[in-house]
């Protein structure tokens, strides 16, 4: 929810916190004799090329931190400016932490650090990046109040109302973006554990306890609970959307009913509740993932490395599925989904398909993904007819050696560019034809 935490979310958060803290010791020699093999393999390939200049190579690095500084719209913050931007400081946070202490306290405190700050920061501002995209303003309050909740306020009721009425599908994802943020970053954390073994001691907690808060919101539906938040009387200071999937599920079944922020299960009739269960048992598919339990890949034909994943969450219209597939062939890195979107009932199919990391010559780097889509006609909950689009995204990266010492490889100027049709794009602001670029700086270390 908008407001992140309530009795409850804090209680599931600390199950999650102590079965990790209780696992730990085992969990941390299966990450340390993995990243002991391969820094033996890492150790004898630098030996064996040590006499050669090498420029770029995907081994000559451990971690990648990618840092946009211009987005599309050039407002900040988008969603995919902040979650990358927070997810690039995680890895360099990560990196030295493990580089400067034993491996346990080094995972209490990322672990801490992930769950009392980062998850807050980046599921509110998923939030108000809507806002911001709306020419909204709002205000941020990502740390606890006196109720344990995080907010995003400074709107009044009648600026949201006007805002549901003019923009219904912006107005549920001003619900579901805080969701749609913290679905993308467990996203963007398997990939760079697939491609990269070293990154899986750095973002494994990370990734669990982005899991588990994103299955913490869906799953309070099938307990028919109720959080014990009220509605402030100063309107500004309220948070703006309340149970995040509470206020999508109503709004988007009755978007004529009496303005409401803070929907409670009791409010929601047989119908939405009936979805209310749909997406709690369909969130269970976060689980389903290699990753949380340490396989970091399989492997073929000793050249080609695979993992894969599924995955859940919301949509401005409905909800949906993916099947992710990470595949390394020699030094080729691929990208493959396929999303299966519904509405109230009808199923409309996607896939994208991508490289990571492919080298172009002896200076660049290129990052490029294709997607395709069917959504329902003006991405709306009931209508049973779809439309096809598409989308291309690429990011082309120029490598920058800074002779800086051993630790700082080098860094590269980032130059992106997303032009896609009308439809839903997670992390892509426009909902609309839209085409921009994107400018920011990677290290690499």
């Amino acid at each position: 929810m908008s407001s992140y935490y309530t009795k409850p979310h804090c209680i599931v958060l600390l199950f999650l916190f102590s079965v990790t803290f209780s696992s730990t010791n085992i969990l941390a020699s299966s990450i340390e004799q993995k990243t002991s093999n391969q820094n033996i393999t890492e150790r004898s390939v630098s030996d064996s090329t040590a006499n050669e200049k090498r420029v770029t190579r995907a081994n000559d690095y451990n971690v990648r931190s990618s840092f946009l500084l211009v987005d599309k719209p050039a407002r900040l913050y988008t969603m995919r400016q902040y979650s990358q931007n927070y997810f690039g400081a995680y890895l360099l946070a990560a990196n030295s932490a493990h580089k400067n202490f034993k491996f346990i306290p080094a995972a209490y405190s990322l672990l801490a650090f992930s769950a009392i700050l980062g998850m807050p920061l980046t599921h509110e501002e998923g939030h108000r990046s809507v806002l911001t995209y709306k020419n909204i303003g709002s205000i941020s309050r990502p740390y606890f109040n006196d109720k344990g909740a995080a907010y995003v306020q400074g709107v009044t009721n009648q600026t949201l109302i006007d805002f549901r009425n003019s923009d219904l599908t912006n107005y549920i994802r001003l619900h579901t973006a805080g969701l749609e943020s913290d679905y993308m970053l467990s996203k963007r954390a398997e990939m760079h554990m697939a491609f990269n073994p070293h990154n899986q001691k750095l973002l494994y907690f990370e990734y669990f306890m982005r899991k588990g808060s994103l299955m913490q919101y869906y799953l309070t539906g099938l307990f028919k609970y109720d959080f014990d938040l009220v509605e402030e009387t100063d309107e500004l200071k309220r948070d703006i959307v309340g149970h995040d999937v509470y206020g999508a599920v109503r709004h988007i079944h009755q978007p004529e009913m009496e303005f409401k922020r803070y929907i409670q299960y009791e409010d929601l009739n047989k119908e939405e509740r009936s979805m209310i269960k749909r997406i709690g048992w369909r969130s269970l598919l976060n689980l389903a993932s290699p990753f949380l339990i340490f396989k970091d890949g399989f492997t073929a034909f000793s050249t080609i490395n695979f993992n894969f994943s599924l995955g859940y969450t919301m949509s401005p219209f409905g909800d949906f599925i993916d099947q992710n597939i990470w595949l390394k062939i020699n030094e080729n890195k691929y990208k493959i989904y396929l999303r299966q979107h519904q509405n109230k009932h009808t199923w409309f199919p996607a896939a994208g398909v991508g490289l990571f990391d492919f080298q172009v010559g002896k200076k660049f780097l290129l990052d490029t993904d294709i997607h395709i889509w069917q959504q329902p006609v003006e991405l709306s909950f009931t209508e049973t007819d779809g439309f096809w689009g598409g989308a291309f995204d690429f990011t082309l990266r120029y490598l920058v050696n800074p002779n800086m010492g051993e630790r700082l490889k080098r860094i590269s100027v980032d130059l992106g560019v997303t032009g896609k049709t009308k439809g839903f794009m997670p992390e892509e602001m426009e909902l609309d034809k839209s085409i921009g670029c994107r400018f920011g700086l990677s290290i690499y270390y």
